[in-house]
């Protein structure tokens, strides 16, 4: 079980983040809610001041989304990645890039380092990656879709009754936000399920292990696959998600290495 990566106090920032978009994502659905179900026109059940309060704080969840959603997407991922490719090099071909090493974090310390344990780290990534990706499926497209669908009808509300327009346009600018991710999650399982394929048909070669370098090509390009996938698309993975799974997860890989006479 992986013990130490450079890229985890990152990841673990990441994550702090991620968990208050996610109670953002919650309270303005709450608002959002609130905001079409509670009556207008009923001063003695809502007041005015109430009414307005809730549309200013809604405001502010909403710019508070957005905002932290860049600063992850943007600032951390990259920064999270750039540690993991180092690192990743270091394990694979014998590299000093990280100022310290991830410890158990692979697990094919048996294979020489060289051309051949990049593969096979790469092709544990895309494992690993996929298989995580894919028990994310109910988290990152059911609910949202349900949340996108319901807060589509409170903006078209809010536009008919014009509360408050900056709200309303904050709303749908929410729901394309949870739009794109429902598209993303789907490209995402897609194009994995693509490269790890990749990698079984080259690993199915019994050349390719005697001579890696015949297929240096096909490696750099399936690297090249991986890594820019990545970078477009986080996979996003919840720490408690990947500790729950990763000792699973790490016997399927070690069964998926005899298969494969990986050593």
């Amino acid at each position: 079980m992986a013990q130490f990566a450079p890229h985890y106090a990152t990841f673990t920032t990441i994550n702090r983040i991620r968990a208050f978009s996610n109670f953002l994502f919650w309270a303005i659905f709450v608002l959002s809610l609130l905001d079409l179900v509670l009556p207008h026109d009923k001063p003695e059940l809502l007041s005015t001041k109430i009414f307005e309060i809730g549309q200013i704080v809604n405001i502010i969840f909403l710019i508070s989304f957005f905002f932290s959603e860049g600063i992850v997407d943007l600032i951390l991922v990259p920064i999270s990645d750039n540690k993991r490719r180092d690192d990743f090099l270091d394990n694979s071909i014998g590299s000093n890039l990280s100022l310290k090493q991830s410890v158990a974090y692979y697990d094919n310390d048996e294979v020489t380092q060289g051309l051949y344990k990049v593969a096979v780290n790469l092709f544990e990534n895309c494992f690993f990656t996929h298989s995580l990706t894919k028990k994310l499926t109910v988290q990152k497209i059911i609910v949202p879709a349900i949340a996108l669908i319901t807060i589509v009808v409170f903006a078209f509300f809010g536009f008919k009754q014009q509360p408050t327009f900056a709200l309303s346009l904050l709303q749908l600018l929410f729901s394309t936000t949870l739009l794109g991710a429902v598209v993303k999650h789907l490209i995402l399982l897609n194009r994995l399920n693509q490269i790890e394929q990749d990698w079984v048909t080259l690993f199915n070669n019994p050349d390719f292990k005697n001579n890696p370098s015949s297929k240096a090509s096909l490696v750099y390009k399936y690297w090249l696959n991986y890594e820019t996938l990545h970078s477009r698309i986080p996979a996003d993975i919840p720490s408690k998600i990947y500790d729950k799974c990763n000792n699973d997860l790490t016997t399927q890989w070690t069964a998926i290495k005899r298969k494969y006479n990986i050593s």
